[in-house]
């Protein structure tokens, strides 16, 4: 006796999604611009935190860097450059260092997406760890040039270090975040 199977499903055909799957599709998707703008707003608020200057662009930076990475298409190239407005607006510093910093570890992440996406932890944080070396000497020569003479560099120092420092939690938070928010949508 011959068992009957259904007819394949043309792959072309996919029920219309709701407006309640639409407005989860675009929160989740809105996850690391919202992240890096909330970080932003706290961080410049007059808490008092020891290190909150420097702490601010270590976040920044971190988080701009793995979602560029690993999921380029929620953090794009205009999400990136707005996101470094509204930290220039709210840093204080000279405008347009922090713009220029985010969109070059942005430009840094994305042309080496394909090769740092499949690299050991270790090794992506080394690669971090000398992109934003790069990033904060520039930011210092910036500084220094709009000034008109030259910056204290130990902050400087201190904001590469906390950079450097604090990656590994947020690539926990990173991982966490893309597995259980972001890409879960099935489970909501």
């Amino acid at each position: 006796m011959k068992t009957f199977t259904p007819p394949p499903i043309r792959p072309g055909i996919q029920p219309r999604s709701s407006m309640g799957y639409r407005i989860d599709h675009g929160v989740r998707s809105s996850v690391p611009f919202l992240f890096v703008f909330f970080a932003t707003l706290v961080l410049s608020a007059p808490l008092n935190l020891p290190g909150q200057v420097e702490l601010m662009p270590a976040i920044i930076m971190v988080t701009i860097f793995l979602w560029s990475v690993f999921a380029p298409v929620l953090m794009p190239s205009l999400a990136v450059f707005v996101l470094g407005i509204w930290a220039d607006i709210l840093s204080f510093g000279p405008a347009g260092v922090m713009l220029l910093m985010m969109l070059i570890v942005h430009g840094v992440a994305l042309s080496g997406r394909y090769t740092l996406a499949r690299v050991n932890f270790f090794i992506l944080w080394l690669v971090f760890g000398v992109v934003m070396v790069g990033v904060t000497a520039l930011q210092w020569v910036l500084c220094c040039a709009l000034a008109l003479h030259i910056v204290e560099f130990l902050p400087f120092v201190f904001e590469t270090v906390l950079a450097f420092g604090s990656f590994p939690v947020l690539y926990t938070g990173f991982v966490w975040t893309y597995r259980f928010v972001v890409n879960n949508a099935d489970g909501a």
